[in-house]
């Protein structure tokens, strides 16, 4: 009687997970509309041209256009003793420049203020703040090309020689161009790495990127020009992009719970990432 109970039990259960499986009705889920918020994308940087930060706002998850910008803001950038009103694009509404060309310098705190904006619409107008310290102390040597071949990928190794002090933690950021082309162009290009495990004080031939015989864009020929940049990084844009790409590659394992906000050092509930961080170049052409 017991035996017969038990498979009473599991033939129900079985037929119950098969009339669940074999169910087909769409299901249409409400999703609550979120408030809105301000997306700042800035920089400073060690190169001479006019810096830029762009404003939108955030959008739903399923929106299908791009996020509105934010005109009409006023922007200030202050360092030692000066500060600089950003001017919006009349071209490029949302996007701000510097008026002039400067190149940042490694060790002076950039700080960035956004006024004059009601970005959830409720008739108060908000402030921002955010600020970030150019890093510096690497010195990039030079670059060289490897030939790697497996059965798997064949393609270029791009390999750096570089030097940075031990006294201090280091992050970069790593962006390779092929003839001027930036191969770096989205955040899912770009490699940022920390010194945590190789603080030797030098980096001899240390892997930065790899240029694939398969894709036609980083494919590399006799007479082609590979250019590295190495960027030195604060802490909150290296916090920055590695949230960015782990909520790009998704949730692991597939039913496990939400992720965390991307983190920002933009204050009163702004997303986003201001950055102030040095470039070095280094570039080499493909022998024949």
């Amino acid at each position: 009687m017991i035996c017969l109970e038990k498979y009473r039990v599991y033939t129900f259960s079985l037929l119950a997970i098969l009339l669940m499986a074999s169910c087909t009705e769409r299901i249409d889920l409400e999703l609550d509309t979120t408030y809105r918020r301000l997306v700042v994308q800035g920089a400073v940087t060690s190169d001479s041209v006019r810096h830029r930060v762009m404003l939108t706002t955030s959008s739903d998850y399923f929106a299908n256009m791009a996020s509105p910008r934010v005109s009409g803001a006023v922007v200030e950038l202050s360092f030692d003793d000066q500060i600089l009103t950003l001017a919006e694009s009349p071209f490029l509404p949302g996007f701000y420049e510097t008026q002039e060309a400067f190149r940042g310098v490694p060790g002076t705190t950039y700080a960035l203020d956004i006024s004059q904006v009601d970005v959830d619409a409720d008739g108060q107008l908000e402030e921002y703040h955010a600020e970030s310290t150019m890093p510096g102390g690497a010195e990039l040597d030079h670059i060289d090309l490897r030939y790697f071949s497996t059965p798997i990928i064949k393609g270029y190794q791009v390999l750096m020689w570089a030097s940075h002090p031990v006294e201090q933690k280091d992050l970069f950021g790593f962006r390779i161009r092929k003839n001027s082309v930036l191969l770096s162009d989205s955040l899912s290009n770009y490699t940022t790495f920390s010194d945590d495990l190789f603080n030797s004080g030098y980096l001899p031939g240390f892997p930065v990127g790899f240029l694939s015989d398969d894709d036609p864009r980083q494919r590399v020929h006799p007479g082609d020009t590979v250019t590295f940049e190495l960027e030195s990084i604060d802490q909150a844009y290296y916090d920055f992009v590695s949230d960015a790409q782990l909520e790009m590659v998704g949730n692991i394992p597939l039913f496990s719970g939400p992720s965390a906000n991307i983190r920002s050092n933009i204050n009163n509930g702004g997303l986003g990432i201001f950055a102030a961080y040095s470039i070095q170049r280094a570039s080499t052409i493909l022998e024949p």
